[in-house]
């Protein structure tokens, strides 16, 4: 009996005892306790923000799902009219869900697109200057009589993931396909003479061999960002006078001076202008042999440029003659020449474009031209304009084109008398503005006399 009381007391009393053998152990099972309550509170917080990360990202998903699509254009003209009946229009762009947002889209968009391999036909043409340039074929005996002519990007190339998807899509509807590569892009640069915005010579010979070629056929021209530059700025030139029939331009920066102020925004510039200018520098470096003996270029320095100001100040417009860069971009800027395009153009822009901002988008000047429409999404980033939950196929800029061309196969006549009552309106009010200007300067004559 004493016994089970002595062991009844002891126990009580280590019970009494427990917290001073904590302290004086160093209270090693305290801290054990408070860790683990520590660590199941972080585990917690980092759920719920987790948690409300996600569900914030699903409303800003939402929100770019449900944007709209607007077509710019201006009402009841000829290209009012034919993109209102485009389903891929009232539709909209929806956006691939985990990388809608712009930076993301491009560079998603850059890697995990599959490329479609084409059996190109090669054929080289000779510029009056010693040049070459390299044009690829495919579906050269297709049944339908137009002819898709590919404009790539800056550095861009017929074997490139886009180009070689809008190269499908003439091949599915029928038609032949034709790519332009720059000098020096899939064939030897063999004079010292390269590419730029501004400089349409390449462009203009492409154009007029393949008309000769295809004097039947009917020319679809589609550039992509620099390509897009390009065919703006030679449409414009051309006036009424080009053999290009229809034309669609993607992501091409409307206004080169608000673009290079949006490139060199620092995480644009570490994400995307230095990889440019690097890719522009490793290209001039592989035919520095032919600028080494001309003293206008520091071979050097274009070799080690770090964005597309540099390059375009040190390398560009020494060789085409700008007195600076910002003279240069001034002359590639799409927005001053909209107003001449006087062929059926579709210009597909993202607001969200890093290369091409919103606020340079000359939505008045389009809404003006009857021939020019735009159809601004909300997002889509630069080119990509991925969708699906997987966008490794036929993005919007495909769908937009597939329509664009059904249309035109389908729908030819009425889209021609359209065009013939179009110019017929516009040659109508230019007569009666010149008739007033004549009947102005006579009367303020008789008033003078």
């Amino acid at each position: 009996m004493s016994s089970t009381i002595a062991l009844i007391s002891s126990a009580v009393f280590d019970k009494l005892l427990y917290p001073l053998n904590l302290v004086s152990n160093g209270t090693e099972a305290v801290s054990t306790f408070y860790e683990t309550v520590y660590s199941m509170q972080l585990v917690i917080l980092r759920q719920n923000i987790a948690y409300v990360s996600i569900f914030l990202y699903l409303l800003w998903y939402i929100k770019a799902y449900l944007s709209k699509t607007d077509l710019i254009a201006k009402e009841g003209s000829l290209m009012h009219k034919i993109l209102d009946k485009f389903t891929v229009v009232h539709s909209g762009y929806r956006p691939t869900i985990w990388c809608f947002p712009s930076t993301l889209n491009t560079i998603v968009f850059s890697f995990i697109q599959r490329c479609i391999k084409h059996e190109y036909t090669r054929e080289i043409l000779k510029a009056d200057d010693g040049g070459l340039i390299a044009i690829d074929w495919v579906n050269l005996n297709a049944p339908k009589k137009v002819i898709l002519l590919v404009f790539p990007g800056l550095t861009g190339c017929s074997k490139d993931n886009y180009v070689t998807h809008l190269v499908d899509k003439a091949i599915k509807s029928g038609c032949s396909a034709v790519v332009m590569n720059y000098r020096g892009i899939e064939v030897e640069l063999t004079t010292p003479r390269t590419y730029c915005a501004t400089d349409y010579s390449d462009l203009h010979m492409v154009v007029n061999h393949v008309h000769k070629k295809f004097k039947d056929h009917k020319i679809f021209a589609i550039g992509v960002s620099l390509g897009g530059i390009k065919l703006g700025g030679y449409l414009a030139k051309q006036y009424e006078d080009s053999l290009i029939s229809y034309a669609m331009i993607v992501s091409a920066p409307m206004n080169t001076i608000y673009s290079c102020e949006e490139l060199e925004k620092t995480h644009n510039f570490f994400m995307f202008n230095r990889h440019l200018s690097r890719s522009l520098s490793g290209y001039f470096s592989k035919y520095k042999h032919l600028f080494e003996t001309d003293q206008r270029y520091d071979c050097e320095a274009i070799a080690r440029c770090s964005s597309l100001r540099e390059f375009d100040t040190r390398f560009v417009c020494k060789q085409f003659g700008y007195d600076s860069w910002q003279d240069y971009y001034k002359d590639a800027c799409l927005d001053s020449k909209i107003q001449n395009i006087k062929v059926p153009t579709i210009f597909l822009n993202a607001s969200d474009d890093m290369f091409s901002p919103a606020r340079a988008f000359p939505i008045e000047k389009i809404k003006q031209n009857p021939y020019t429409a735009m159809v601004m999404t909300k997002y889509g980033g630069h080119i990509s304009f991925c969708e699906g939950l997987f966008p490794t196929g036929c993005n919007y800029v495909c769908r937009l084109l597939k329509e664009y061309l059904d249309c035109i196969l389908n729908e030819s006549q009425e889209i021609e008398k359209l065009l013939d009552s179009e110019r017929n309106t516009l040659k109508l009010l230019n007569n009666l503005s010149d008739s007033s200007e004549i009947s102005e300067q006579t009367n303020l004559k008789f008033t003078l006399e």
